[in-house]
This record gives C-alpha cells, structure tokens and sequence, in this order.
C-alpha cells in the first residue's frame, strides 16, 4: 500500500495533493490555540458504527522514542567527527547550544515586541551543531557544509533504522488486525517530530502521514500551527481523509490513538473524535533539546490533570488496540 505523506505524496496522487493545498489554505485562520472540547464522551461507545479513519501518534506510541533519537544524535556527532576530527562537540554541548539559540531567538524577538517564530527540530540541531562547532574552533565553512550533509546522511538514516529496530514488538500484528477486522479504514500518521511509519517499515498498514517537520520546513507552515496541540495537522487529516477516503465527517467514526494526554487526546477531542492513551509506565519521554510549542506549555497541566475529559480508553501497549477496537465498532 502506498503511504502518502505530506510533501512525499504519491504521484498517483497528485489531485489529491491540489484538493489538500486548498483545505491548508482554508484552514490556515484555525485559531494558534484550540477549544476545549464541549462534551463528555459516554463511558462505553456504542457498537453500532464502522471503524472509519484510524490515526496514530508515533513516537512513544509505537517506538519508544528516547532510545532512537539518541542514536540519531550519536550518529550525527560520529559522522561528523570523522571528518572534522576529535574537535567536533558531543551530543550533551550540541543540546546546550540548541537551547541557547532557542531562548537567544526568544529574547530578541521579545525585545523587537513580537514573538519568534519556531524552527522545525531539524533547524535547530542543525543550527545547534554548527554554532557548537565553530564554538569549538572549527572553521565556519567547514562545519555549515558538515553538519548539514551529516544531518541528511547519518541522522536521518539512522533514526528511520533504529525505529524499525525498535517497533514495539506486536505493534505490526495488531495495524495488521485493524485492516483485516476494519476493512475500507482508512489509517494514518500525526506526528509533531520527523519520525515516519514508512521510515520505520510500517508504511504498508498507513494511507497518509502529517509530519509537523514536513509542514514547517517544506511548507512553511508556522511552527506554533503545525504541532499539536494545535487543530491545524487534525484539520488537514479530515481534509485527506475526505478527499481520498471519502470519510463521511461522523466523529464517532475516528479514533485517534497516542502517548500524550495533551497533544494526542486532548487535541483530537477537540473535533470529538474518540481517543485511545498508550499508557506505558516503563516509558521514559524524550526530553527534546528544540523547545515545545507555546500552546503545549501553557496548557498541558490543566489538561493532564483533567485527562478523564479527554480520554476514551486506554492500553498499555498497542497491541491491545484491536480488542479495544472490537468492544467500540462493528
């Protein structure tokens, strides 16, 4: 099955690409922060509705996150060093650095009286590793023209490799039970970072992908619209799944599934669609060295602490997803 994913769609596609550039432009006046949600899903759903559209989280929902982009990050300072020599920084300096232009960009904005608009993740530790590097004395051209084919050739590489390595084990098992007990669903991505369920060999069970990565670098995007918690990615997901799946615009009929309270079941309730929290205690959340969306920050605990009004149901693993599934929809 073809993934199609935002800024690599498909050439079979390109209509479809056409009709979802004018639902962006159409949605591009989705308020920066989204309302809260106005009712209360019942305690158990009726079981009397298909299965129509089905998206995921995907970082810490289905891989853990920490340990893949850790070996991203060592990949990229190897790849580096190995050709600009035992002077190039390691990983702990690089995230120092990233957050020190993160709140540098911060400061001057605020003393201009605006806002600075967010770098995509992959901006920034670009921007962190090469400033960390001159820092260290290697010469300006030679770490702009380093780090950005590192970033390509080793980092991209090796975070798409390692998922893969990683994919919670059952995770395929049960995207696989989902297409078999759901037929005509449609499934799909929702990611704020780079990861992606083709990178990660999972691209036969998805239709479409929205990486907020793809939407700030490749179509400008603002970085405070194209993360959750932000409407704007589920926006764009019913226009796809409109579009190309021919979604029928029922709630009930969606179900988005996550690790994050905030991000995952807060943001998709907002369009009442039913939410499903990956739960794992043994799950370590990467802390991530690009900074969270605005919105993200002022808002996550007042809805962490209010999670009953968000979430539908909750697993601990995905694999138990399917069974879930089976108690919601015929």
């Amino acid at each position: 099955m073809a993934t199609a994913r935002i800024a690599r769609v498909a050439p079979a596609r390109a209509d479809a690409r056409a009709r979802r550039a004018r639902g962006a432009r159409a949605s591009s006046t989705a308020p920066s922060t989204p309302a809260r949600a106005t009712r209360r899903r019942a305690e158990a759903p009726r079981r009397d509705e298909r299965l129509e559209v089905i998206t995921f989280d995907l970082d810490d929902t289905l891989w853990p996150t920490t340990p893949v982009v850790n070996a991203a990050n060592e990949a990229l300072i190897e790849w580096c060093s190995a050709r600009l020599g035992g002077r190039f920084p390691r990983t702990a300096r690089v995230h120092a650095t990233m957050k020190r232009i993160r709140e540098q960009r911060e400061c001057e904005a605020a003393a201009r009286g605006t806002t600075a608009e967010p770098m995509s993740y992959a901006a920034i530790r670009i921007a962190g590793a090469t400033r960390a590097a001159i820092e260290c004395g290697i010469p300006e051209s030679d770490a702009v023209a380093t780090v950005a084919r590192g970033y390509h050739l080793a980092w991209i590489p090796m975070r798409n490799a390692m998922a893969r390595e990683l994919v919670y084990p059952g995770a395929a098992e049960a995207l696989r039970a989902i297409r078999e007990r759901h037929p005509g669903v449609a499934v799909g991505s929702i990611t704020n970072g780079f990861g992606s369920a083709a990178g990660a060999g999972l691209g036969e069970f998805f239709d479409f992908e929205i990486s907020a990565e793809a939407l700030i670098d490749e179509h400008m995007v603002h970085g405070e619209m194209a993360r959750k918690p932000n409407a704007y990615p589920f926006q764009l997901a019913m226009g796809i799944a409109i579009a190309d799946h021919g979604y029928s615009g029922d709630a009930d009929s969606w179900t988005h599934v996550g690790d994050d309270v905030l991000n995952d079941c807060y943001c998709a309730k907002q369009f009442d669609f039913k939410t499903v929290h990956v739960c794992d205690p043994t799950t370590k959340p990467y802390e991530s060295g690009g900074g969270a969306p605005y919105a993200e920050k002022s808002l996550r605990g007042g809805v962490e602490a209010n999670s009953d009004a968000v979430v539908d149901g909750v697993i601990s693993h995905v694999r138990e997803l399917p069974e879930l599934l089976d108690r919601w929809y015929v």
